[in-house]
Parts: structure tokens; sequence; C-alpha cells
């Protein structure tokens, strides 16, 4: 929690009720306990769960409450159980469970003052398994919904949405993840400024998406994910998947490793999206392309490119077919960055132009770039 706050000055869940034993549906105390935040204008404290977690069937945030806080811990091992998650946790209580945390709601276009804007998630857990142990396919850990300057830091993921990976509870591999940050317009105040930092996260299906609501909404824009630490996902980061052409977002100092990753950040695959900027980031193992570029800004400076060690991918950005329309030039700055790609001085392509017309764009090749 913050160094202002004392356990006494926030709204404890166990107040009202939570028990967080791990098997009792704790929705509605959690639920008394946001809506007694929200009358107070204050923050809600999750103890450490005495059981493992506090289970509910999603809990949405009002306005008015300032912040949750809490002290989730993730652990990793190489044996069968490959990770645990303790402390404050938010699990599903049923397999019902779409998104464990929301974050305001849509205005359908028009800006929505009652949603809880400069909103603060420090140090919660979101564990993706139910109480028999099986991962749900599509679940979201945080939905932020046309809301600005939210900020999740310090928070932890397991397994939400796990993508059934060796190792890993089966199922799962459906849209869901860690935090998802949707806005249905194209205007300020929408899903603007979010940022995600310091935070940790094993088995996602996705660590962190951007999208709009609707095709052709503008998209959750001018992001931040800084210092956070992402294993065994299926896509790392994806920026205007469907919708949105989300841009202005930056991706700092992070590290990302997966055998089975899709991609560790996919941008700008809808809309018309612009500018991105990868900086210092450590892009591990990856089954597919570690950075795929559909959009135009592209800056990618200083970042490590382990993109062949299982042997398999030689490639570590490709900008895709996406950039063919008018005014989709890439505009790219690729510079300062190390491409250990396979560990073979054999291998040549570093990045690549897909999809253009003839005489257009081509390999950039070692020593070229």
């Amino acid at each position: 929690r913050p160094m202002a706050y004392t356990a006494t000055d926030l709204i404890a869940v166990t107040a009202y009720g939570a028990k967080g034993d791990g098997r009792t549906d704790d929705t509605a105390a959690v639920r008394a306990a946001l809506e007694a935040a929200g009358s107070l204008g204050t923050g809600v404290w999750f103890p450490p769960a005495s059981g493992g977690c506090y289970r509910t069937t999603g809990v949405s945030v009002p306005a008015g409450v300032t912040g949750l806080y809490g002290s989730a811990s993730l652990s990793r091992t190489d044996g069968p159980t490959v990770a645990a998650l303790t402390g404050s946790v938010l699990a599903p209580a049923s397999g019902a469970v779409t998104s464990l945390l929301t974050v305001g709601s849509s205005g359908s276009g028009s800006f929505t003052a009652a949603n809880p804007h400069g909103l603060m998630v420090d140090g919660l857990g979101f564990l993706g398994l139910t109480s028999a142990g099986a991962s749900l396919s599509g679940m979201w850990g945080v939905t932020v919904t046309d809301t600005s300057d939210v900020t999740l830091i310090r928070c932890r993921d397991l397994y939400c949405d796990a993508p059934g990976f060796t190792g890993y509870p089966s199922g799962g591999g459906g849209p869901g993840g860690f935090a998802q940050f949707l806005s249905s317009g194209s205007g300020n105040g929408f899903s603007e400024n979010a940022r995600v930092l310091f935070c940790g996260s094993y088995g996602a299906g996705r660590f962190v998406q951007a999208d709009g609501t609707v095709a052709g909404a503008g998209g959750s824009t001018d992001g931040r994910v800084i210092s956070c630490q992402v294993n065994g996902h299926n896509h790392g980061i994806q920026l205007g998947p469907v919708n949105a052409g989300t841009g202005g977002w930056a991706i700092l100092e992070c590290h990302f490793s997966s055998t089975n990753s899709a991609s560790h950040v996919n941008y700008g695959s809808a809309g018309s999206p612009w500018t991105l900027r990868v900086e210092a980031c450590y892009l591990d193992v990856c089954a597919g392309t570690p950075l795929i570029c559909n959009g135009r800004g592209l800056i990618a400076t200083g970042n490590y490119f382990l993109a062949g060690r299982t042997g398999t991918n030689t490639l570590a950005i490709s900008f895709g077919p996406g950039l063919t329309t008018p005014g989709g030039d890439p505009a790219a700055v690729v510079t300062g960055n190390t491409f250990d790609l396979n560990h073979s001085t054999s291998v040549q392509a570093q990045a690549q132009f897909n999809g253009f017309p003839a005489g257009f764009g081509g390999d950039l090749r070692r020593g070229e770039a």
C-alpha cells in the first residue's frame, strides 16, 4: 500500500465479512466494502487471504473509490507445479466469471464522469483457477472501460486464461488474460494514460490488451507498461487487435519469455494506429515473431532479441501487410538493438516487410539496417 496510508485508513474487505478462505464466495462482502469506500472517498484494503484467495463472481469499482491495496506474491519453480500466487488474491468463484475486477462502464462514445478515473490498484493478485483447479477460457483479471489514468502497480497474475501449455492447467487460450483497457470513443477521457508498472505474470493468455469496444473506436491510447516480467504467455501485449487504432503506447524495461508465445508485442492489427515505443526490453524465446508491427511510428531502441533459442525462429521484427494501406507507412526507427537469433552467424534477417508490392521494402538484413 502507499506510504501515505496505513491499514486503518482503508476499508478492509474482512470488516464486511470477506473470509478469504479459498472456498467461500466473498463477492457480496467485497462489493459492500467497495460501496462504503466509494461513499467515503477512500480506498479498500485486501488483507492477505488466509486460505489463499478471495473467491468472487466479479466485482465492479464504483466512483469515489481512490484505490485498491493488497500484498500479493508470485513465485515460480521448474517443477510440476510451476508457480504459486499468495497474499491478496482474487480468484473466480464459478466457471462463468469473465472478469474478476471491472473498472468503469462504457459510455458508448460519450465521456462517463461517474467512472473511477485515476484509480490505483496496488499489490493485488489475480488467479485464473477455479476451486477445482480448472482455468477459465476468456477470463480477464482486470477490465478497464472508458476510465482514464488507471494504474496497476505491483500486481501479480497467474494462469488468467492459461493457454494450456505443457505444465500449465488445461483449458484457456481464449481472449482473456491479465488486464485489458477498452475505449468506446476516440477523444480524451476514455481509457487513456493507463499504467502497468512493476507487475508480474505467469501463464496468461494475454498480459495486456488495449482495444476499442466497437469497430472504429479510438482505442485505449497513451499507455505505459514499465518494468514488468511476463512469462509463459500466449500473447504478451496486444494493441488494437480487433477494433481500434490504438496508439501512443510505450513498453519499457520489460522481460518477455515464452516458448509457446504467438508474439511478445503485436501492434496495430486494426484501425489506424500510431506510435509505439519499445525500449530496453528483453525479448526471449518465442514461437512466433517477438515484435509484430502493423502500425506507423515504431521506435525500437536498445532491446535484446533472443528470438531463436528454441531453434524455430530467426526473425525478430515483422512489419506486416497492414502497412500497405495509404498513410500506413512504417516510419520506423530500429536502432541500438542486439539480435541474438538462434546463436547462429548464418541468420540474416533482423526485420522483414511482408505483403508489400514488388520492389517495395524487402528484408532489412544484418549490416544494412
